[in-house]
Order: C-alpha cells, then sequence, then structure tokens
C-alpha cells in the first residue's frame, strides 16, 4: 500500500535567468510557493496558502522578481471576495497588487516584460508592487494594433509576439520544460528517457510563514481597517 503523501508541483521560469517558482499542491487546495535556483539547484521554501490557486492562469516576471497568480478563496457573503487575481515576491503569497474579482470567469493575468502586466478583476487594493504598471486589455484597432493601453489611455506599441501573449488567458511554456519532470511530487532532472531526482517535495505540511515584505500594521484596535487581504485568516 503507497502511503505515500500526494502532491503535484507546477513550474514557472522566469526568461531573463535562471529563477523559478514552484507551486506545490497538496492536499488539492493547500499550495506551498518555492523559489528555485535551476543554475545551483538550491531552493527557497516560502509561503502557504489555503486556497485554490489556478495554475493555468498563473505567471512569473522575466526576472523572477514577480509572481502573478489567480485563486478562490472559498468564502462567500458579505465578507468574503471569493476569487481574486494578486501580485506578490516570491516565494511568497502576500500581495503587492491585489485585484478581487468574486467569480471564476476570466481571472489571473501575464507579464508582458518585467514592468507590465495584465490582470483581470476589479482595482488594485493594496497598492504596493511600484516599479510595476497594469495595462488594459481592449480590441485591437488600427489606432491601437496592440489592443493595450496604459492607465491614462495611451496605446502600447508592442512586437506582435508581446501583444499576443498579453491576450492570452494561459501563458505560453518555456521551452526549458522539457528538461525536467515532476512525477510523484519530486522534481526530476530529464536527459532523455533518464531521470535524475534533484528534489522530493513530498514531505512537508503547512505552517503559518509571514512574508518578510508584509508591512502591514497589526494588533490595534484604534487603527483604520486595513483592505481585505486574502492571507488574513490563512495563517501568514
Amino acid at each position: 500500500m503507497n502511503t505515500e503523501p500526494y502532491c503535484r508541483l507546477h513550474l514557472f521560469f522566469a526568461t531573463e535567468n535562471s529563477q523559478a517558482v514552484i507551486l506545490r499542491q497538496g492536499p488539492s487546495k493547500t499550495f506551498r510557493m518555492i523559489l528555485w535556483d535551476r543554475d545551483t539547484d538550491r531552493f527557497e521554501d516560502g509561503q502557504w496558502l489555503k486556497h485554490k490557486v489556478y495554475a493555468e492562469r498563473c505567471d512569473i516576471s522575466p526576472d523572477g522578481r514577480h509572481f502573478i497568480y489567480f485563486a478562490l478563496d472559498g468564502r462567500w457573503g458579505s465578507e468574503a471576495k471569493g476569487s481574486y487575481t494578486a501580485i506578490s515576491r516570491p516565494p511568497y503569497f502576500t500581495a503587492l497588487a491585489l485585484f478581487p474579482q468574486g467569480d471564476t470567469w476570466g481571472g489571473g493575468g501575464v507579464f508582458i516584460d518585467t514592468t507590465r502586466y495584465v490582470a483581470d478583476g476589479d482595482k488594485d487594493i493594496i497598492g504596493q508592487a511600484t516599479g510595476l504598471s497594469r495595462l488594459s486589455r481592449v480590441e485591437p484597432s488600427a489606432e491601437c494594433p496592440s489592443g493595450l493601453r496604459t492607465p491614462k489611455g495611451a496605446c502600447v506599441r508592442l512586437s506582435k509576439a508581446k501583444a499576443l501573449r498579453a491576450h492570452q488567458t494561459t501563458p505560453g511554456q518555456h521551452p526549458d520544460l522539457s528538461k525536467y519532470d515532476t512525477k510523484g511530487g519530486k522534481l526530476w532532472r530529464r536527459r532523455g528517457q533518464e531521470l535524475t531526482l534533484i528534489r522530493d517535495f513530498t514531505d512537508m505540511a503547512f505552517e503559518p510563514i509571514t512574508a518578510p515584505y508584509d508591512t502591514r500594521p497589526r494588533g490595534s484596535s484604534e487603527m483604520a481597517p486595513m483592505p481585505w487581504h486574502p492571507l488574513d485568516r490563512d495563517g501568514s
């Protein structure tokens, strides 16, 4: 009888360097973010999230410094936000930018480059993603062939490849993904049909971890209410 803990690994590779994000999933709606340097095989085990993360709607920035993800918190009602898109700093889920949505139609986003991205959802309620700019998708036209505009409404000029990526709901896969395998919740390096184990991720258990950049004040009843954050009730 196999008693090995079940988990899945989702891989996201930066395009400008060797940084990668691993989303460890298991049990089904529990995720951990892990930062991986593919050149050195060094890992930084990060924060957990007890929400359903839609891995196919996540993306890592080209420089590996930011991660965008789409999740469903499972709470519906007057205080619940339902689903949301967020931008964080790997290997943490704590949001630098947070876009509440409320349903699972659409959701998520993609990075166009290291400073610009598109994301579904409402207005950002955190406002800490300094240096990043959210672009809006519009119908491509002769005046704006990219179908992207800045917050002030100016058309964004992009190559066809970048414009196509910006309008995709699922980011394209990095070509180096074929060099790795994730069967059994373990990370393997693939050379032809030969697999070499890099690391086993099955033996992990949830623990509350606070992101070092989470500077939101806590603990004072006299403070003004803080904006809702998806980790506030989930062990951050």
